[in-house]
């Protein structure tokens, strides 16, 4: 089974993670082609799709969007799941709001997403632009300094057996 894990990614944070995926596939024997989707010129050799993209300012990366536009006649046809990168699922209710309001529910019944996998990216305000910093600090609820959610607050294990539960999907296929 061969699979592409694309991703798009603002600053590095979910080209990582889709590299670990990649990774936790290739442990199981599984052929992989990790890959920034703004780069794939063809989708012809994939037998599964895993996609990814930062969530920024409550959408995912327009990169994104164009890749699932350019290709969606053959993700449609093939097992494709999905994952997004957000800091707003460390929150309370973050994983079901960052389903709810940040995926296009419409683009993904569409293509048949089998699955959608919120998880925690890392926040660098050094490298988030201004535009982005005025939309993150509307979220912030002032009990804690805009500062401290400057992290990295992936979770390696919590991404392990995100990758591991698809992995075992398409195994099991």
């Amino acid at each position: 089974m061969n699979i592409l894990v694309g991703y798009a990614s603002a600053h590095g944070s979910t080209a990582e993670i889709a590299e670990f995926i990649g990774k936790v596939f290739e442990e199981r024997q599984m052929s992989v082609t990790v890959a920034n989707v703004a780069d794939v010129q063809s989708v012809d050799a994939y037998d599964a799709f895993v996609l990814g993209s930062a969530i920024h300012a409550g959408m995912w990366l327009t990169e994104f969007s164009q890749f699932l536009s350019r290709f969606e006649d053959h993700l449609v046809k093939k097992p494709s799941y999905m994952f997004i990168a957000c800091i707003r699922v460390l929150e309370a209710d973050g994983y079901q709001h960052s389903v709810e309001n940040y995926v296009n529910h419409a683009v993904t019944d569409r293509l048949d997403i089998r699955e959608i996998h919120p998880l925690a990216g890392k926040l660098q305000m050094n490298v988030v632009d201004w535009n982005d910093r005025w939309t993150l600090a509307a979220q912030f609820d002032g009990s804690h300094a805009a500062s401290s959610y400057n992290n990295d607050f992936r979770n390696w294990d919590a991404i392990r057996e995100s990758a591991t539960h698809v992995a075992n999907k398409l195994l099991a296929k």
